[in-house]
């Protein structure tokens, strides 16, 4: 573009000068005579012939020759810089913890099949702190005079065992506490008791032995309700006003509860006072559900335990258990305390303790829980504190493979775990 303009401008000036060179003729013409004048030729002209070549060969030589440079293009240079980002795999998750304070066939049995949901739960601020423990105590028969047979236990020894509780740090809970404690890890007390009275009682019972001493420390406790009409009803009126006092809560213990309900053979028959004779899954059915709707109409609440009566059980009362609304059930087995998704109970027989069904087959932990019998109580009260600390030890040393698992697995389904609970081991 450059070196046309420089062309045209060129060209430009010499028919400028030209054009200055024929004007000059002119002028002069028609400042003479008004003869008329000869035609104006060029070539007759040398004067004007070489004027006209020299402005026309000078304007041709004026145009440079342009040379053309070329501009080399400016060269993008990508530098490429990578930032490598660890794959962060998760560990191993550890083994639940154990201890060699229980008994060697009964071992701890999880339940929560959800991981992700387990450790929310566990490490949650708002939850229980691993080490939290509960000792179930079963009650069957207080006396005031002499001890009369092996299940029963005296007023003086019941009071000391209230307070021996008290003294190392135990505080009573109700059955709901404990199904959203075992359920869920909702929060109780580090260390929890539930006291469970099995069987009918007068009110005057529960006055007599246990109602000062509950009330001043604000505990509570559970009976054992037996349904069967005309039994329960001698003492109906006076349970209802415990229960509508607050301080006493009825489960199902059953509407026969002498015919307890066990693994029977397949065709089996039971011959019931109550319900004539009818197949052995029927009779399950029939404790179950009667129990379940009895409760309900006479105390205005469904129960959610099942107190197996004589501690049996069966692997289709579980199933039918869970299918009429019980989220927890207890045998008589005293294997050890609970913790959150830990259920200490047998696979397989002991021939030392023959009497101690194994609860393992199942597959229902929470529908087979263990309890301590009352006249030993106390001598355990120490192993459950040993035992709690010693998951509470294990569970700092844990914690740090648990979380990272958490976040790494877990936390963009389940969303994070914020501040997470210290475990509190106490002495």
């Amino acid at each position: 573009m450059r070196r046309a303009f420089q062309r045209n401008q060129a060209l430009f000036i010499a028919w400028f000068l030209l054009g200055g060179v024929l004007l000059i003729p002119i002028l002069t013409a028609c400042s003479s005579s008004k003869a008329s004048s000869p035609a104006l030729s060029t070539s007759g002209n040398p004067t004007l012939t070489e004027v006209f070549r020299q402005a026309l060969s000078e304007a041709t030589h004026s145009i440079p020759t342009a040379t053309l440079t070329p501009t080399p293009s400016p060269t993008a240079t990508l530098t490429a810089t990578f930032t490598v980002t660890p794959i962060r795999t998760p560990q191993a998750l550890p083994s639940p913890f154990t201890t060699g304070l229980l008994n060697p066939l009964d071992t701890p049995h999880t339940y929560i099949r959800d991981t992700c949901q387990y450790l929310k739960d566990r490490w949650s601020p708002d939850k229980s702190p691993p080490g939290t423990v509960v000792m179930p105590i079963m009650f069957h028969s207080i006396t005031d005079g002499e001890v009369s047979h092996p299940y029963q236990i005296t007023h003086a020894r019941v009071s000391q065992l209230l307070r021996d509780l008290q003294q190392q740090g135990f505080e009573a809970i109700s059955m709901e506490q404990l199904a959203g404690f075992l359920q869920h890890n909702q929060k109780i007390p580090f260390r929890s008791v539930l006291l469970i009275v099995d069987d009918l009682h007068s009110e005057a019972y529960y006055r007599d032995h246990f109602e000062a001493f509950l009330r001043e420390n604000h505990w509570v406790l559970t009976n054992a309700w037996i349904s069967e009409p005309e039994a329960s009803q001698r003492v109906l009126s006076e349970n209802q006003k415990l229960q509508n006092e607050g301080w006493v809560d009825h489960q199902a213990h059953g509407v026969i509860h002498n015919i307890n309900i066990n693994e029977f053979k397949p065709g089996a028959m039971i011959d019931t006072p109550l319900y004539g004779n009818i197949t052995a899954e029927q009779f399950t059915r029939n404790e179950l559900e009667g129990s379940m709707r009895r409760i309900t109409e006479v105390f205005g609440k469904a129960p959610i335990a099942y107190i197996w009566p004589g501690g049996n059980f069966s692997k289709l009362g579980v199933q039918i258990a869970r299918e009429v609304g019980y989220q927890l059930g207890f045998t008589v087995n005293p294997r050890g305390p609970l913790m959150y998704n830990w259920i200490p109970l047998a696979d397989s027989e002991d021939p030392a303790r023959p009497s101690f069904r194994p609860e393992g087959y199942v597959q229902d932990p929470l529908m087979v829980l263990p309890r301590y019998w009352d006249q030993d109580a106390s001598s355990h009260i120490d192993t459950v504190r040993q035992i709690s600390k010693q998951a509470a030890d294990a569970a700092l040393q844990t914690q740090a493979i648990e979380l990272e698992y958490y976040d790494l697995v877990c936390r963009s389904k389940y969303g994070p775990v914020e501040e997470p609970v210290s475990p509190t081991p106490t002495p």
